[in-house]
């Protein structure tokens, strides 16, 4: 592989062809990597105490599947291209069409950077007893986390592989050390809580719905779309769902997440070393994520620039706690993700049944995809707001896909739907 061929493969501004790719190893040890975050962890805590132990193992379970099927129908399509997630938002909502809906997504996973970011920061104040302005540990651990990225030395998701025995090892020690001694009351708490298990299953959810969305960035490297599909399944159902579960079991064990690296012996130590690492990992691939995507939508910016601006706008987002509410965070990120996904998988399994990405969009901008999605977030808004109890991306998404379809079947050349011949090259990566 030439550099030339090499840079664009990681800037996800190009489809890989399919002799470039890697087959179903490396995005699946990519995906496994980037979802077996401590952030899944401190969900699946956060929903037992909200539902009660056994509906929380319920909806993170649901949750998880509906984020495969989801993640799946896009994986196929991205993974059978060799597209970044920002391609496929081009090959959908035309050229300049793709920025909207690309800001938001690279936005929104820049929010998952300042997260772990800010976890970093509470849990090492909390070890160490520091009781001063967490202004400068956020500054210094945003900064830390991002280098890799920024100066490539991390090149792509590479480095999520190291979380895996890292946080196995982690899963380890707490199941043995913890919730063991404890097995035989884990299932004695509240069944039910004040929550409604339907925001339950849209917080699961809203977990990794912006990555699923942006899954073309892991995935573009699998050889077939079937493989793409595989390495999905290892990222949530193999990967995802157990540390959601472990959550659910640490907090109905009546341990609080930060209570496992305050006890001050060795073995808390060790736990806060392998969360640093995990979530170094993590970080390292949401702004790889991000800044794919920036990079994507506006080609002509060095990576330097595209990879600097996530990471302030990482840390500014730690430093104003927009990300603090873990409720209140993934049911926003599931609310303006799903729609986006809702249109891609409307467009490619609809629109595009039989041609798939071997033409582009003869407008540079798809109002009818625009619209669509803008209406699928009122959707989601206006269910969130009316019938909380309401499986969202269920309605939101699907919401979406549909008066998409309904637009660009009444107006597709004033919409700007209409698609163009067939793409140079395309049978290449077909």
């Amino acid at each position: 592989m030439n550099l030339h061929h090499e840079s664009n493969d990681r800037s996800g501004t190009k489809p890989i062809p399919l002799p470039r790719r890697r087959g179903l190893i490396f995005p699946a040890f990519a995906w496994s990597g980037f979802s077996s975050a401590f952030a899944s962890v401190i969900v699946g805590s956060h929903l037992q105490a909200s539902l009660g132990t056994l509906d929380a193992l319920f909806a993170v379970t649901l949750g998880n599947w509906i984020l495969f099927i989801y993640s799946a129908a896009i994986s196929f399509a991205a993974g059978r291209w060799g597209l970044s997630s920002q391609l496929v938002l081009e090959g959908v909502f035309g050229r300049w069409g793709a920025v909207i809906p690309g800001a938001l997504l690279g936005m929104l996973v820049t929010g998952w950077f300042a997260f772990h970011v800010t976890i970093t920061a509470t849990i090492l104040a909390a070890v160490l007893h520091l009781h001063g302005d967490s202004i400068l540990a956020i500054c210094a651990i945003g900064i830390l986390f991002a280098l890799p990225v920024i100066v490539r030395i991390s090149h792509g998701f590479n480095m999520t592989a190291i979380a895996i025995p890292t946080m196995t090892l982690f899963a380890a020690i707490v199941f043995a050390h913890q919730l063991v001694p404890k097995w035989a009351v884990l299932l004695d708490g509240p069944i039910g809580g004040m929550l409604p298990f339907g925001a339950g299953v849209c917080i699961a959810f809203g977990t990794f719905v912006v990555s699923g969305t942006m899954t073309g960035d892991i995935v573009r490297f699998c050889r077939t779309g079937n493989e793409a599909v595989q390495a999905t399944a290892f990222g949530f159902l193999l990967t995802n769902l157990p540390f959601l579960i472990l959550g659910v079991l640490v907090a109905a064990s009546g341990i609080q997440v930060i209570d496992l690296f305050t006890a001050g012996n060795a073995l808390s130590w060790l736990l806060l070393a392998l969360v640093i690492v995990s979530n170094w990992t993590t970080c390292d691939a949401c702004l790889t994520n991000a800044g794919v995507t920036f990079k994507g939508a506006f080609p002509t910016l060095p990576w330097l620039g595209v990879a600097g601006a996530a990471t302030l706008l990482g840390i500014f987002l730690a430093l104003i706690h927009s990300v603090d509410d873990v409720s209140r965070w993934t049911l926003l990120l599931a609310a303006i993700a799903s729609p986006i996904g809702g249109v891609i998988i409307a467009d490619y399994y609809v629109v595009r049944v039989r041609v798939g990405f071997s033409r582009s969009r003869v407008a540079p901008v798809n109002l009818a995809a625009l619209a669509a999605t803008g209406a699928g977030m009122l959707v989601a808004a206006l269910c969130h707001r009316l019938t909380p109890g309401v499986i969202t991306p269920l309605i939101s998404a699907p919401a979406a896909g549909c008066l998409y379809l309904f637009l660009s079947g009444i107006a597709s050349q004033r919409l700007g739907a209409d698609l163009g011949a067939q793409s140079a090259g395309a049978e290449a990566l077909d």
